[in-house]
């Protein structure tokens, strides 16, 4: 270990200027070994070993990537954990326990951090989540254990009774073994008591139980159960190679699951005074056939498999699988299986699928013979572990397959496991539907039911497979894309016109794209004379190519190739064009590039441009060198869209002539500046320079919320400058108030009065000398009838800078501007720029975002409104240093607002475009992350429904109940009567509000009641007295949500069921007569339905209903990420589905304030609850603003995405001493040193540190709160990201470095220095 000094453009925000770092080395690969740290090493590693290679940064715990010799990439996915990060890489499942330096029993790998007692007064149990624990203990010392794999027996913890705790995949299991009747007869067995202790608290829910902690899941039970150890003689019925009956022997009851022929019971589950109770079941317990075995089991983590039966009968032995009709009850068992199509920073959305296959092992048949068991897409899983038969659609078949497996003993020979796989051709179809869809995760189920689908019933049919071994495998390739950057001899190509080239033998260039960073890449290129018709009339075939040059081959991804030099001849037009092939065996070829058209002369100047210094991120100053051979030119021009800005050519008589040129990078990614050389007989020569700008849109250099939000109601909290590098800058405020919901639902905004109000720093923010930006909401009460400023930064006697309205004109009209002072005195002239259309009565009481730009290099003043540029003029005098304070809600002297004001930001750049509409990750020019921009909403609700209760009757203390963990609003979602709370859309998801209009059916034959199911947006005001029974109910006070004439955006997940008709409600929120806005399912035209509402009045008409359809057709039963939008500024709503948008539409009018509480699963029509939801809704986020669409895909991406990649610390993970996070690749990783630092280097520099060495023994934590904390051994806090109840739920390492707190929005809550 050494140690060394902090580089200074790191030391900030840290405590300390020393950073303890170990020396690392290069990593040296071995020789064939089975795992490589990158895709492109892991496919050279399988070649040249001639043998399959892990990719290890595209594994998790439940799916990993396998580069394999031929070429192929392998997806696997399983439905139980299966590896555990452990140090620098992963280790395969271990639970087998061995006692740690502590004394405690742990298992060797497990994704549960628990250890149990090795005997004594030690808890039983202690398991530990994201800091938290939660401690289970015997009311008496404990033996010391008997230690037999994942298990310790502690024998006669009571006379006749042993305890058995269990390591499982998930979690752990604490079993009594009651030995006799009369250890049965005892009043402790009666009602078994465990001391509960840590710091979660633990609820009782239907006879569950799950431990709680800020809101946040720690674990969970299924219900108690009982089973005692009858094993009755069952009698097989003949079979096609037997002719006799054969007496098989039951599977018997053991610690780990009930056997074939055991009674089971309930057990009866109580908290009280800090004691689990267990009363086990009365009756069992008279007549039970001991051992008798009394058991919750406790998981970290949903299961992601089921299991149904066609009369509603339970199953406690999750150790396998059961297909087919139960010899022992009678009843018909289905299995269902979720497979998850992410591993690590890798998923299968957009991929080609070669082959898919769907692996079981199986584990006992019925029969001697082969029978056959079918595979079905089935609707996503409802509950665990029992799913309701009749919610579990069976939507397509997919294939069949035969195995034997019969352990009894009366097939005359002890068969074996064996593996039936599941491969057909539909079986690809549907991953690749999976994959072209974007779905997350895909659900089959298992029948006994041939391909035609009868059978099922078929006693010799019944089988067991073992769930540990069932896998979906998929080999998988990424399509190339079009290539991009099309280049002739040099010249960048125009999307617009042809561009002229000056040689007769141009080269043709393009960057060749595919994703799979491990292929190698073919580029071809085809050009053409362009014919008289125009391009128009250019098909595949018509007009003929000319002679190709030879293809490029072994292009890296997403690089440039070059080809070799045509021949064309001048005074012609031409076109070409480019394509890729990626490498064999897929050979996926993609699709071509659009045609870059050129013409050749070679009369005119040569013209090219050379980077002297880039920028280091958009909007930052980019220094160029513009040459030419020509020795007659006597200036160049040069432009983004068009070349029209004029400088002046050097005037030396040597060749080249030169001049040098300041422009602001206006994109992440790939830049295009467009040159022009004019010569003295005025013959133009065209060029273009390229550039790449890697860094990220830096962020604001001073931020002020101007709002106070629950638990920030302190004024100081809104004026406090929420970004304290480089400079803490608050406001203080003067004569300003807070008005209640003028922009979000209690919430208070600053609003200044027009005369007196201020709010002011002691510093100056900016420096108008060189670029900057300014942006912020603001409201109008009326249309201005004087000039009034909401920004302004001080000089000795005049503005730097002045942002607000403006009035001019004869008759005095006001305009939105941005102005700065030629000099600093105020009597110098006024460059401003003004929005085209002048303020009017409709901008009034309405929120409208206004930025100004000043770009010093390209001499402009900009305007943008609402995210789009409206205006621009030059600004050529020379800028001058305003010092003095930064002011909002006035001007220079004077000219003070008279409205509300929000969310005021500042910036040392240039805010160009792509800050306002985003940047998708698809964009081939940009850097493969979404890039959502500034204009980022509030979430002000969220609902993941891990922490909700299901509703048996109405307001019920403790059920019928939703919390909002995320927000600082922390509203509620009471929940109707028969509301249900079930499996939830991924393993990391782990709970979802189910709606049927039924209460709770059972599959046993009966009728259930009917009931109207839905969740309201509430707040709690307290219980009742308790009624006769003990029980107390709910007091709830209804509350509005979203401001819906204000604009909003809301997400969910949603899986409809099938064969439902009319429209079918997801989101809403009510007024009196008619909900503002409905996100449905239009079951009879198969579409999602985005409406927004003008009136809320009784009998509203049909022209003041917006309705915008999705393009796709839904898939019920699937999980689906919808998103709606409602663009104020834009007068737009929008639909995404899975990320993607997919349709847009321009409204006239604007929503309704709908005041009503947000509904979940109804909505209301003329006055009346309607729009009843059949399926299940998870993880809903309602945002007070647009999202654009960089947002909507970050949101989706990050919400699909696995958290427990190698690249991610999800909520309540933990990285203790030794733990690596490394990015996807691999070129940096965040280390957790012994020492008690986190440290993130790049390629073995160290770059960041928070510079908590001398702490060894500490740990990484990202609490249920959101909080990232080191604690140290004692459990105190060395350091924190002070991010607690900002709703983040995930640290996310990211290949350029960036390390960023997100939450389930992908909106960024904390970004190292």
């Amino acid at each position: 270990m050494w140690r060394r000094i902090l580089p200074a453009c790191l030391t900030v925000g840290l405590t300390a200027t020393v950073l303890s770092v170990p020396a690392l080395t290069s990593p040296v690969l071995a020789a064939c070994s089975e795992a490589a740290a990158t895709e492109a090493a892991a496919a050279a590693l399988a070649a040249s070993c001639g043998k399959p290679v892990v990719v290890d940064a595209l594994r998790n715990e439940y799916s990993q990537v396998t580069a394999q010799p031929d070429g192929r990439m392998t997806f696997e996915s399983s439905v139980l954990p299966e590896r555990v990060q452990r140090g620098e890489g992963w280790v395969d499942v271990d639970l087998d326990l061995a006692a740690g330096v502590d004394g405690l029993l742990r298992p060797a790998a497990s994704v549960a951090d628990v250890a149990f007692s090795n005997g004594g007064a030690a808890p039983l149990v202690t398991l530990t989540r994201g800091g938290r624990a939660m401690t289970m203990s015997w009311p008496g010392t404990l033996p010391p254990p008997v230690i037999v794999e994942n298990s310790a027996k502690y024998s006669e913890v009571l006379p006749g009774v042993d305890l058995v705790v269990r390591a499982t995949e998930t979690g752990f299991t604490h079993v009594l073994v009651i030995k006799s009747a009369a250890a049965a007869a005892q009043s402790a067995v009666r009602e078994v008591r465990f001391e509960l202790g840590g710091d979660a608290e633990v609820e009782e829910i239907d006879g569950a139980l799950r431990a709680v902690s800020s809101g946040s899941v720690l674990a969970s039970t299924e219900p108690a159960v009982m089973w005692d150890s009858r094993s009755a003689a069952v009698t097989a019925a003949p079979q096609a190679s037997r002719s006799t009956l054969q007496t098989l022997t039951a599977t018997p009851s053991t610690t780990e699951a009930a056997g074939d022929a055991a009674r089971t019971a309930p057990v009866s589950v109580h908290l009280s005074d800090g004691d689990l109770v267990l009363r086990p079941d009365a009756t069992l317990l008279a007549q039970a056939a001991f051992p008798l075995y009394v058991d919750p089991a406790w998981s970290v983590a949903k299961a992601k498999r089921a299991y149904s039966t066609n009369n509603g009968s339970n199953n406690t032995d999750y150790s396998v699988a059961r297909v087919g009709h139960n010899p022992e009850t009678g009843a018909l068992y289905r299995s269902f299986f979720q497979f998850n199509t992410t591993a690590g920073g890798v998923a299968l959305k957009g991929k080609h699928i070669e082959s898919a296959r769907v692996e079981m092992k199986l584990d006992h048949s019925w029969s001697c013979d082969r029978t056959v068991a079918s595979m079905h897409w089935s609707s996503a899983i409802n509950a665990t572990m029992k799913a309701t038969w009749s919610a579990m659609d069976l939507l397509r078949y997919l294939d069949s397959a035969t195995g034997r497996a019969n352990q009894a003993g009366g097939c005359g020979v002890i068969q074996g496991d064996e593996d039936m796989i599941f491969q057909s051709a539909k079986v690809t179809s549907f991953v690749q539907e999976a994959a072209n869809k974007s779905w997350p995760n895909v659900t089959v189920g298992f029948t006994a039911r041939d391909s035609s689908g009868e059978g099922e019933s078929t006693q010799a049919r019944w089988k067991k497979f073992l769930p540990n071994n069932a896998k979906l495998f998929a080999d998988y390739d990424t399509k190339p894309t079009a290539p991009t950057g099309l280049q002739v001899a040099g010249i960048a190509c125009s999307t617009s016109a042809a561009v002229t080239i000056g040689t007769l033998t141009p080269t043709f260039s393009a960057q060749f794209n595919d994703a799979d960073t491990s292929d190698s890449l073919t580029g071809a290129f085809e050009w053409i004379e362009v014919p008289a018709a125009g391009m128009g009339s250019v098909t595949a075939t018509v007009p003929g190519r000319k002679t190709a040059p030879p293809n490029k081959t072994n292009v890296s991804n997403n690089t440039r190739a070059t080809s070799a030099a045509v021949n064309a001849p001048k005074d012609k037009k031409y076109a070409f064009r480019a394509q890729t092939t990626d490498k064999a065996p897929y050979s996926q070829v993609g699709p071509w590039s659009a045609w870059c058209q050129f013409t050749v002369d070679t009369t005119v100047p040569t013209v090219t441009g050379t980077v002297l210094s880039n920028a280091s991120a958009p909007g930052k100053k980019v220094r160029i060198r513009i040459e030419s051979t020509a020795t007659d030119v006597t200036k160049f021009q040069y432009g983004w869209d068009a070349a029209t800005k004029v400088v002046t050519a050097s005037t030396s008589t040597t060749p080249p002539k030169t001049a040098e040129i300041e422009v602001t990078a206006q994109r992440l990614g790939t830049n295009v500046l467009n040159l022009k050389a004019i010569d003295a007989t005025l013959n133009e020569g065209i060029g273009t320079v390229i550039f790449d700008v890697a860094g990220q849109p830096v962020a604001p250099i001073a931020r002020w919320g101007l709002e106070t939000l629950p638990g920030m109601s302190s004024p100081a909290s809104a004026l406090a400058d929420r970004v304290a590098i480089p400079a803490d800058t608050p406001l203080t405020a003067e004569n300003v108030t807070w008005t209640d919901d003028v922009r979000l639902k209690r919430a208070a905004t600053s609003t200044f009065n027009g005369t007196s109000s201020a709010a002011m720093t002691t510093s100056s923010v900016v420096s108008t000398t060189a670029s900057f930006s300014v942006a912020g909401w603001v409201r109008l009460g009326a249309v201005p009838t004087s000039d009034m400023k909401f920004a302004t930064q001080y000089g000795s006697d005049a503005a730097g800078f002045e942002i607000g309205v403006r009035r001019t004109g004869t008759a005095l009209t006001p305009y939105w501007s941005f102005l700065m002072k030629d000099t600093s005195v105020q009597t110098s002239a006024t460059v401003a720029v003004l929005a085209p259309t002048p303020i009017t009565a409709a901008d009034t009481g309405r929120w409208v975002h206004v930025a100004g730009v000043f770009d010093a290099p390209e001499k402009k003043l900009r305007l943008y409104l609402d995210g789009t540029k409206v205006a621009e003029v030059d600004r050529t005098a020379t800028p001058w240093a305003a010092t003095g304070r930064f002011a909002v809600g006035r001007g220079y002297g004077s000219n003070y607002w008279n409205g509300s004001i929000a969310d005021v930001q500042a910036f040392d750049r240039v805010l160009v475009a792509e800050d306002f509409t985003g940047r998708l990750a698809t964009d081939p020019d940009g850097n493969g992350f979404d890039e959502p921009g500034v204009l980022t909403p509030i979430q002000v609700g969220g609902w993941d429904f891990d922490a909700a209760s299901r509703c048996r009757r109405t307001d019920l203390s403790g059920y019928c109940e939703a919390p909002d963990p995320g927000t600082a609003w922390s509203r509620w979602l009471a929940l109707s009567r028969g509301a249900d709370i079930g499996s939830g859309r991924d393993v990391n998801n782990g709970s979802a509000l189910w709606l049927d209009e039924q209460y709770f059916p059972s599959d046993d034959g009966e009728t259930p009641e009917a009931t109207s199911e839905y969740g309201r947006s509430a707040v709690k005001t307290g219980t009742t007295a308790p009624d006769e029974n003990g029980n107390e109910f709910t007091l709830w006070q209804d509350q509005q949500v979203l401001r819906t004439d204000q604009s909003f955006t809301i997400a969910a997940w949603a899986a409809p069921k099938a064969d439902l008709t009319g429209n079918r409600t997801i989101l809403a929120q009510r007024g009196a007569h008619e909900s503002a806005f409905r996100l449905q399912y239009a079951a009879d035209s198969g579409k999602w339905v985005f409406t927004v509402a003008s009136q809320d009045v009784p009998d509203a008409g049909a022209s003041t209903v917006n309705s915008l359809t999705s393009t796709s057709i839904v898939d019920t039963g699937a999980w689906t990420h919808l998103t709606a939008v409602y663009d104020a500024g834009a007068k737009q709503t929008r639909i995404y589905v899975n990320g993607n948008r997919e349709a847009a539409a321009s409204i006239s009018g604007t929503p309704f304030d709908a005041t009503g509480t947000l509904l979940v699963g109804k909505s209301v029509s003329r006055g009346e609850l309607t729009g009843q939801w059949h399926g299940g809704i998870d993880d809903i986020a309602v945002f007070q603003g647009a999202m654009n669409d960089a947002a909507v895909s970050l949101m989706y991406e990050r919400q699909s995405a696995d958290t427990s990649a190698t690249n991610v610390l999800k909520l309540n993970g933990t990285m203790i001493a030794g733990a690596v996070k490394r990015s996807s690749n691999d070129v940096y990783q965040l280390r957790m040193q012994t020492d008690g630092n986190l440290v993130l280097y790049r390629q073995g520099t160290a770059v960041w540190s928070p510079n908590t060495w001398g702490n060894p023994g500490a740990e990484t934590v990202l609490q249920a709160d959101g909080n990232l904390v080191i604690n140290r051994q004692d459990k105190s806090v060395a350091w924190s990201t002070a991010t607690a109840g900002k709703g983040a739920d995930r640290l996310v390492l990211f290949d350029d470095g960036r390390l960023e707190l997100q939450n389930p929005a992908g909106q960024v809550v904390w970004r190292r220095p």
